[in-house]
């Protein structure tokens, strides 16, 4: 009986590990590196007046110096072949994209600092 006791002892332990802070805020903090990131990219493509889309123009096969387990001879290389070009944009609906994001960001913030409250 004791033998069971002390491993749900531990899992019970390993479950108060986070603090209610971080429990609280962990899920919040992860969308908000994502908006972020949206947010850079649509305000890099608003400066730029386009965006950078990468296309994959399918799988070629290369012949490449060198081998992973060597670096003499040829060896059998693939490339998936992916390129990257600009996109035009709608300026006026990348701004208004930017600016839905920048809201969810605050929310997103605001949410987190709701966290660290008692």
């Amino acid at each position: 009986m004791s033998r069971l006791l002390i491993p749900l002892a531990l899992l019970a332990l390993s479950a108060c590990d986070q603090d209610p802070v971080t429990r609280c805020a962990g899920p919040q903090m992860r969308e908000l590196r994502n908006v972020e990131s949206l947010i850079a990219e649509s305000r890099a493509a608003l400066d730029r007046g386009y965006h950078i889309e990468r296309v994959d123009s399918g799988a070629r096969v290369n012949f490449c110096l060198g081998g992973a387990r060597s670096n003499v001879g040829l060896s059998y290389c693939t490339d998936p072949g992916s390129t990257r070009r600009p996109v035009a944009i709608d300026t006026a609906a990348e701004r208004r994209k930017l600016a839905s994001l920048e809201a969810q960001r605050d929310v997103l913030m605001a949410r987190i600092d709701a966290c660290g409250r008692p």
